[in-house]
């Protein structure tokens, strides 16, 4: 059964949100909050598919986004990868919020039923075929936060408290971001380290240079280097999964 979790301050307008998710042709466990703590606990005790959020979740307290505050903090956590839906009542924010924290798409009040149906079955029907989906992790750049195929990353490295992500084309520069925070949030594709502070994407490994210590990987151009001190430990462990037909 898919979950949804709701959190908005107004109690008519959240009633009614549940009312309209539990009318759905495809059942769903809906939790209900009107306290950031609260849903936030929730998050992280349950595997939740959608967020529905209000921006605005204290409307007295001046120039209020709390709800973008709850969902940027949502997505630095390794475990929650969920899409979300953001409940607004202020006209032209919708694009800023798809680029700030990639929103699914949003819900403009006074909310229309219809509307709000479309949107979550299209999520949720799409969850059903989370697995021939890519996998996609968020990572957060000059401020927004944005989400990366895994499947496309060749490398990572971690140099002076900066993640560099390597794709086949591109470098994306992730401050604040641990190699095994990086590698938490990894479900699917196997990352394995060569060397302290890297790890390549073994799908992508093309050949690797035992004797002169470098792995070549497909779409990169220069190699990755490999530490003596950490070579027998990537070798067994590399060829292990070669061995099963990874």
């Amino acid at each position: 059964m898919k979950q949804i979790l709701v959190l908005e301050d107004n109690e008519h307008t959240r009633n009614r949100l549940v009312k309209i998710l539990k009318s759905l042709e495809q059942k769903v466990n809906v939790f209900a909050f009107s306290n950031q703590e609260e849903a936030f606990g929730c998050a992280m005790m349950h595997r939740i598919d959608l967020f529905l959020v209000d921006i605005i979740l204290c409307p007295k307290e001046k120039n209020d986004f709390s709800g973008i505050s709850f969902v940027e903090r949502i997505r630095e956590c390794a475990s929650c990868s969920a899409e979300v839906v953001f409940i607004t009542s202020i006209a032209g924010l919708e694009v800023d919020l798809l680029h700030r924290v990639h929103c699914y798409d949003y819900i403009e009040k006074p909310i229309d039923e219809e509307r709000i149906k479309r949107i979550v079955s299209e999520i949720l029907n799409r969850g059903e075929k989370a697995s021939k989906l890519p996998e996609r992790i968020y990572l957060r750049n000059n401020g927004i936060c944005f989400p990366i195929d895994v499947t496309e990353i060749r490398y990572v490295l971690n140099q002076n408290r900066i993640m560099y992500v390597y794709t086949a084309e591109e470098c994306i520069e992730v401050p604040n971001l641990t190699l095994k925070r990086f590698l938490e949030q990894v479900r699917d594709s196997i990352f394995l380290s060569p060397l302290k502070g890297v790890a390549v994407n073994i799908a992508h490994i093309e050949s690797v240079d035992y004797v002169n210590q470098f792995i070549y990987l497909k779409g990169i151009k220069e190699p990755v280097s490999m530490g003596s001190v950490m070579k027998k430990r990537f070798r067994n462990e590399y060829e292990a999964y070669i061995k099963r037909g990874y």
